[in-house]
């Protein structure tokens, strides 16, 4: 039989002993487990950049994966603790917003105004009220370790979602903003940079010219051409600015060997515009 896996995705860092905690309280409701840490590295409470990373990653892992999301920066408000099931897996964690990158894949492009949504058939929801399943006593601060994961570690049991707690139609969305396109001009912004100081943009690729010259600009600083790969920067001279489509799909602002946050002095928000000429 196959172990039942946990995956996590948190704001806590690697520093402190929270994400270590949270795998213990597993291991004592389920010594099986099985546990990939997507990352704890989350920017504190950037929601956005959590909401992201779950709703481009979650399709590479198992379609029985169980997620626990934890960037909870409303923690001990009453603010609802949930659970998610999806045809990709299960996610508990707040109702903050933070599985929109999960739900909209689910959704009409169409409909994705901020605030709360009907969630589509294919999805459901429950709110998570059955403090029987809970780590006791519950701190305010800390729903992660005595709520969310040990709901995450009964379900890896076979507990059935509907008894932790009431099922509730609509969440917390927050919209991803979208580029804007015009004629010949998309302007982006970055969303975070990673830990190598690359820029990681809302501009996916399939948006992108299929033909023609292009020029990318953040910061008043221009790129004239979309590199292929992070090494196509020993044809450029000064600093060796480039951008290219990373691994997630989406256009980047790099600097091989380098760290163009750091180069730009760049981070969440700013504005990228990439302007397509004919050839």
């Amino acid at each position: 039989m196959e172990q039942p896996l946990i995956v996590f995705t948190t704001d806590f860092g690697l520093s402190d002993a929270y994400a270590g905690v949270m795998k213990g309280v597993a291991l004592t409701i389920n010594p099986n487990l099985r546990f990939i840490d997507l990352t704890h590295q989350i920017q504190p409470q950037n929601i956005t950049q959590a909401s992201f990373l779950l709703g481009l990653n979650h399709q590479f892992l198992p379609a029985n994966a169980i997620h626990v999301a934890v960037v909870d920066p409303g923690v001990g408000t009453e603010r609802r603790p949930i659970l998610l099931t999806t045809p990709c897996g299960s996610f508990v964690g707040p109702d903050n917003g933070l599985l929109s990158g999960v739900i909209s894949s689910y959704l009409n492009k169409n409909s994705t105004d901020d605030g709360q949504i009907e969630l589509p058939p294919c999805l459901s929801a429950i709110h998570l009220t059955n403090a029987d399943f809970w780590r006791r006593p519950v701190s305010e601060t800390f729903h992660g370790r005595d709520v969310f994961t040990p709901v995450a570690a009964h379900l890896s049991l076979g507990t059935e979602p509907k008894d932790f707690g009431q099922p509730i139609n609509s969440l917390n969305y927050l919209r991803m903003p979208q580029p804007i396109i015009n004629r010949q001009t998309i302007t982006g912004h970055v969303i975070y940079p990673d830990v190598y100081g690359n820029l990681i943009t809302n501009i996916p690729s399939e948006i992108l010219p299929k033909s023609g010259l292009t020029r990318v600009t953040i910061k008043d600083r221009n790129i004239n051409r979309l590199s292929r790969t992070f090494n196509d920067n020993h044809l450029l001279g000064g600093d060796k600015l480039i951008a290219l489509i990373g691994s997630h799909g989406h256009l980047e602002i790099a600097v091989a060997n380098g760290n163009a946050a750091e180069l730009l002095q760049a981070s969440q928000g700013e504005i990228v515009t990439l302007t397509s000429f004919d050839d």
